[in-house]
């Protein structure tokens, strides 16, 4: 009964916040409408023209100005009226929201330890009872519970975006492991079902992309389920896709397909399927998914397969792609020959006032016979990129960017020899967008020397 009445309270409270939230909404756009015919009545009465004064200006024309300027005072006043009004209704509802919000953070803890007891000791049960009447019910009792601590979950999750307290915690990851790893643990799902559960990765897709990696998996994961409770028979299709890399802004963009051959959405219900609650089969999944979605800058898109069933697009634009460095991956490589690269010699201008960067440089290139000129400043590597031609350029990215890309101009007009920027941090911090140098690609310090052999073998002008 504990379990019971604490729902019945939570599920009150938020239909109660959501009513608040509507009615608000109601009364202020009233009170909007009514707020802007005032200030129309004002606007018209203060530009319409009186009677310009003369001498012997009669009492009729005396009267008519008070009039006007006492209709305007009263206009006034219930102007300022009915605004604070509206201040009234907004501190209404934003102390219904805090209240709701914080009952739900209260809550979550109260709700969710005896469920999960509940789940433990149906759990427990289940193995005692294997093979008899009881472990029926008893796998009724843990599915039901299973199915209201996912409701709880999501309405959390939905108040915390209405509320915005929605953080976007990125990292490197490996988005085809994700994925896979997620379509691998949905297989036995779909097989149970006969459905056949399979992904398909673009060949293009970087080795590592900076993202939300528990976002992503979590409306990836609810797109595949989907995907297999709609569909009987046929398949569910994963596919991983981008398009061309932006080099300079070392970025893709991502989009994770999900299709399936079940019944669709019929035309009518299409646009109900991303609100919440919109449509009583999907509930709030896919409303929260496409939430989320925006909230990373993307989308999830629907379209309906042909000749049956459905496909969902996940979309991420600007994905920035993760940049190797030495403390990560590069430690245990063996020894590489930079000597490959360039046999008949090449000339390489370092910018940079990093010595330890400088020095990594002018080591990995030693015994070669690539030359490496090192400049801690760009003023006097441009006078050296004047008198010499120069087969790659490497610079640090906060000099490239610096005064609004002024250094990046000079040096596109004194040499076209390919950049290579080299990076402390992010590149999505850096204003790139007006950069006119021939970017052809991106180091992350400290060097990684693989990385590094990588780029050169691509830069570097054969001689």
């Amino acid at each position: 009964m504990y379990l019971h009445d604490e729902l019945i309270v939570l599920g009150l409270i938020f239909i109660d916040a959501i009513v608040i939230f509507y009615l608000y909404r109601y009364i202020k756009d009233q009170y909007k409408t009514r707020i802007e015919e005032l200030q129309k009545e004002i606007h018209l009465l203060n530009n319409k023209s009186l009677p310009v004064k003369e001498s012997g200006f009669s009492n009729t024309k005396k009267s008519f100005v008070l009039e006007q300027i006492e209709k305007i005072e009263v206009l006034e006043k219930e102007l300022a009226k009915q605004k604070k009004r509206v201040d009234d209704i907004k501190i209404i509802a934003k102390e219904a929201t805090d209240t709701k919000a914080k009952f739900l953070l209260n809550m979550k803890t109260e709700l969710r330890t005896p469920l999960n007891k509940i789940m433990m000791n149906a759990g427990v049960l289940k193995n005692e009872f294997q093979n008899t009447q009881h472990a029926y019910y008893i796998q009724n009792i843990f599915n039901a519970s299973n199915h209201l601590l996912t409701l709880i979950n999501k309405i959390l999750e939905f108040t915390n975006i209405q509320n915005k307290n929605f953080k976007v915690e990125e990292q490197a990851v490996d988005v085809v492991a994700l994925i896979s790893g997620i379509v691998e643990t949905e297989k036995a799902n779909a097989q149970k079902k006969g459905l056949q559960l399979s992904v398909q990765v673009d060949k293009n897709i970087p080795h590592s992309l900076i993202l939300d990696a528990l976002k992503v998996k979590e409306i990836v994961t609810n797109l595949i389920e989907n995907g297999i409770k709609f569909t009987q028979e046929g398949y569910v299709k994963v596919m991983i896709q981008t398009d061309e890399t932006n080099i300079l802004k070392n970025s893709v963009n991502l989009s994770v397909v999900v299709e399936d051959s079940g019944i669709g959405i019929e035309p009518k219900e299409q646009k109900k399927i991303f609100e919440a609650f919109g449509n009583d089969s999907i509930g709030l999944g896919l409303s929260i998914n496409r939430q989320v979605a925006k909230l990373m800058h993307g989308d999830i898109t629907f379209k309906n397969n042909t000749p049956k069933g459905s496909i969902f697009t996940f979309y991420l634009p600007n994905i920035e792609i993760a940049l190797k460095d030495d403390t990560v991956t590069c430690k245990d490589e063996k020894q590489i020959d930079f000597s490959l690269i360039s046999p008949n010699g090449a000339k390489i201008i370092v910018i940079d006032s990093d010595n330890n960067t400088q020095k990594t440089l002018q080591r990995c290139f030693a015994d070669t016979a690539v030359k490496v000129y090192t400049f801690a400043n760009a003023k006097e590597a441009i006078e050296k990129l004047k008198e010499h031609s120069f087969d790659m350029i490497l610079i640090d990215i906060d000099t490239l960017c610096a005064e609004q890309s002024a250094i990046s101009k000079v040096i596109a007009k004194v040499s076209d020899a390919p950049v290579i920027t080299l990076v402390n941090t992010r590149l999505k911090d850096k204003d790139l967008d007006a950069v006119k140098a021939k970017v052809l690609g991106h180091l992350k310090k400290p060097i990684c020397e693989a990385e590094l052999f990588k780029i050169s073998l691509k830069s570097i002008r054969k001689l």
